[in-house]
């Protein structure tokens, strides 16, 4: 009996690896039937069953027992979801922006406030970093895809995810786990948790984690690239005096101390076999006369690489980030040529206060969020949070062993959320009803810059002007639903937000005679969904919804001058210092089976989605008409309307319980994302770079989502009791794959598709856990993620017009851990 009970838990489990998201308060966790999860995906708590959308829900159980250390691991099980590890800026790779794709949806940009999908600790938005919140402090982490603005709002334009942390628990409890691992990996994690008086508990934990880079940087000896360290406390306390009252107050601060990033520049000039066509005068191209690598002498068009991106050689992997050039970078800084005003020293982290290579960061999160019983029919719920991250770091920003480029950027995030909702059912419960209202307020300043390290040295970006670049949001939303229950089979359910998005840019209003910072934006977004229940194991839905990514500025075009604006005007007539919002339409159909003994269960979502005024970003140069100006010509980063793009796909996850001993579950999605239009002598991008500005772009894949992506694992467990404190020893395998994917819409490099397995052997008892395992078991090295970026390589700037041209295309790219044998142990004191 007790392995059947496992077994219908981890069927409950997996089935959570669907479509869904709890932006509620955390109350809504396992219900005293383990074989039923309670989801808040639609802000009022029901069963995973019963929800009409496609949600995936990763439990605890599953979070542990499958070693997941961070979000990128999660999305391998959460099918129609994709995170690129190694978060990728401007200036270098850093665990920073790496933010969630759902559907074939993504953005170029690495502005917080544009991304297509957000993250919420507890309900609570969360502007900054998502790769370094950690799994040990969650019950569970909730995805939901599709576009959620209708009652979540802002950035939800394709999807979101919700981390819902542990409750304190009402008995005392004290847990430990612990890892280590080759190539030197440490890990743990410890909590205490109890009981204060009645209807009051606590719980206090912290984690630790130290992990050495996986490989060796051949231009500094000694250095490892990927060293990965930082710790964090936090604390709760739920305070639950009678049933119809609830508050979850909680805290955390985490630092992070990084070493340079495991990413190198690759494919560039010298791997170039495709482009370089004849241009011919009315902006078409010869393709059966190509050049590689193209002259850049305006006859040609770009030339670059065509095929799978794999692994760089051992030779091939280095930085230049050592001591020595940040004291370059910072002999440059005060040697007269530039005026460090007290605006760089503002931020926390500041080139004065970095001292090495890699990441720093500190982040603070505050949350509270409860819930009061009016009635016995009717139910007020609030939240509010408030989050502050502050990081900084130097990066080898042309990613090769050259000594060429370095880097430096500095962000500093601040947020504040405050949502209320009033619930109530009627009518036996057939209506039920929510209204509610939120607010979410986001500051952001940043700086950073590039300066180079060969001739005469000269600096490029912004990093010492006079003032940061600033940019914010005030979002005010109100939000209702009403869900009517015609038959015990059939429901309607009918949801909207009318949002009002309130965005700022420090800088834009420069020069301008009429200022257009702040802009207002406002929009209803509504969501329709008809389910149908035939039994009690089986829903069927459709799902109508609606969602919009809000516009922003572009502050590059805004400081240029007249001569500058007339040559943007004539290579770029879509560009301007504003661009709109962007909508999304999706139509949804879904199928979620159990059996009625647990044995097996799936979910099925088929969905067609139309991107229609579609943001896209594109490059232009202008002339430098600065004084003294290094560099005749500017390049010109700005973002602009008007493309649109048709997705479908199919999402599938299932378990099998094949016995008692043994489960196998899986899941596999298939998307088609295809460019359907792009504006008129509109800036394609690299597709325009290679074949051409007349060319046709339609048709072609949109980039940076892996088309297809599968997982299968299979645990086989069984008793065992020769060693007191254990019951039962298993044997886990996990497969995760991801399908290559191109780099950009020209859909001549791809990201190779990549097979992982892990396997773990271990003892599980009550109160005592040990497993040995292996990640990466064939030690898989295909990239993580690649990058199109601008070979800045010596022997590319040797070349005629090399020394300032950007134009010439590699990849930065990502490197994949290697394989890794360890030993983990786990103890729970009650």
């Amino acid at each position: 009996m007790r392995s059947t009970l496992k077994l219908m838990l981890m069927s409950a489990t997996v089935m959570t690896s669907m479509p869904a998201l709890a932006q509620d308060d955390a109350s809504g966790a396992e219900n005293d039937d383990s074989n039923v999860i309670i989801v808040t995906a639609r802000k009022k708590e029901e069963t995973l069953l019963d929800a009409p959308l496609a949600v995936s829900v990763v439990g605890e159980a599953e979070l542990q027992q499958g070693g997941f250390t961070d979000i990128t691991e999660v999305t391998k099980v959460t099918p129609g979801a994709f995170v690129e590890a190694g978060g990728q800026n401007t200036n270098g790779f850093a665990r920073i922006n790496s933010t969630p794709r759902f559907r074939g949806i993504s953005v170029l940009s690495g502005n917080p406030l544009q991304q297509t999908a957000t993250v919420f600790l507890d309900g609570v938005y969360l502007s900054g970093g998502i790769e370094t919140i950690g799994v040990n402090e969650l019950q569970r982490v909730e995805v939901i895809k599709g576009p959620q603005s209708a009652l979540f709002g802002r950035n939800t334009f394709a999807g979101a995810i919700n981390y819902v942390t542990k409750d304190p628990s009402d008995e005392f409890r004290v847990d430990l786990d612990a890892t280590v691992a080759t190539r030197d990996e440490y890990r743990v994690a410890a909590g205490i948790e109890g009981p204060i008086t009645d209807g009051l508990s606590f719980r206090l934990s912290g984690n630790y984690s130290d992990k050495q880079g996986h490989f060796a940087n051949v231009a500094v000896p000694g250095q490892r690239l990927g060293d990965e360290q930082q710790w964090t406390i936090s604390g709760s306390v739920l305070i639950e005096p009678s049933d119809g009252f609830r508050l979850k107050l909680r805290g955390s601060y985490q630092e992070i101390d990084d070493g340079p990033a495991a990413a190198v520049a690759s494919f560039g000039t010298a791997f170039h076999n495709f482009g370089g066509f004849l241009l011919n005068p009315d902006g078409t191209v010869d393709l059966n006369d190509g050049v590689q690598p193209a002259p850049r002498d305006g006859t040609r068009t770009e030339s670059v690489f065509r095929g799978r991106i794999t692994m760089p050689t051992a030779a091939e992997i280095g930085l230049n980030s050592s001591a020595a050039d940040i004291q370059a970078f910072l002999g440059f800084l005060n040697d007269g040529r530039s005026d460090p005003t007290d605006a760089i020293f503002d931020f926390k982290y500041n080139p004065t206060t970095v001292d090495s290579f890699g990441l720093n960061l500190d982040a603070l999160r505050l949350s509270a969020a409860g819930s009061v019983d009016l009635t016995d029919n009717i139910q007020f719920s609030f939240l509010g949070g408030y989050n502050k991250e502050n990081f900084g770091f130097f990066a080898d920003f042309d990613t090769t062993p050259d000594v060429s480029f370095t880097g430096f950027t500095a962000r500093e995030t601040e947020d504040y959320t405050i949502e209320g909702r009033l619930s109530g059912s009627f009518l036996d419960d057939s209506l039920n009803v929510s209204v509610g209202a939120s607010y979410v307020d986001i500051d952001i300043a940043e700086l950073g810059g590039v300066a180079n390290f060969f001739g005469a040295p000269i600096f490029f970006g912004d990093i010492f002007r006079s003032d940061p670049f600033t940019s914010g949001a005030q979002t005010l939303g109100f939000f209702g639903s009403i869900d009517y229950q015609f038959t015990d089979q059939l429901s309607i359910t009918l949801e909207g937000r009318y949002q009002e998005d309130e965005i700022s840019a420090g800088d834009v209003n420069a020069g301008l005679a009429t200022p257009i910072s702040p802009a207002k934006i406002d929009s209803f977004l509504p969501r329709a969904t008809l389910r149908y229940q035939p039994t009690d194991y089986t829903t069927i839905y459709a799902t109508y919804s609606e969602g919009n990514l809000p516009g922003g500025f572009n502050p590059q075009i805004a400081e240029l001058d007249a001569v500058q604006l007339a040559e943007l005007a004539a290579k770029a007539p879509e560009a301007n210092t504003i661009f709109g919002e962007e909508q999304l339409t999706n139509y949804e159909l879904g199928w979620k089976q159990q059996h009625p003994d647990g044995i097996f269960a799936f979910n099925v979502a088929a969905f067609y989605m139309k991107r229609s005024d579609e943001i896209f970003t594109s490059i232009e140069t202008v002339v430098d008409t600065s004084p003294n100006a290094p560099n005749p010509e500017r390049t010109v980063n700005f973002t602009s309307n008007g493309a649109s793009t048709n997705i479908y796909g199919v999402e599938i996850d299932a378990v099998f319980n094949v016995s008692e001993n043994l489960s196998v579950q899986g899941s596999f999605a298939y998307i088609n994302s295809t460019i359907d239009s792009f504006p008129e002598n509109g800036g394609t991008g690299d597709f325009g770079d290679i074949f051409g500005p007349a060319a046709d772009v339609t048709g072609q894949e949109a980039p940076r989502f892996p088309p297809i992506t599968w997982s299968l694992g299979a645990t086989y467990e069984d008793s065992f009791d020769a060693i007191p404190g254990f019951d039962s020893w298993f044997l886990r395998t996990d497969v995760f794959f991801t399908g290559e994917y191109f780099i950009s819409n020209a859909n001549v490099a791809q990201v190779e598709e990549a097979t992982d397995v892990n396997v773990r052997l271990g003892l599980r008892g009550d109160n005592y856990g040990l497993e040995f395992f292996v990640t990466n078991l064939f030690n898989e090295d295909a990239p993580t993620t690649a990058q199109n970026f601008a070979d800045t390589s010596f022997g590319t700037r040797t070349l005629p017009g090399g020394f300032f041209d950007f134009t010439r295309e590699g990849a930065r790219v990502g490197l994949r851990d290697k394989r890794q044998f360890g030993v983990r142990a786990n103890f729970t004191f009650r």
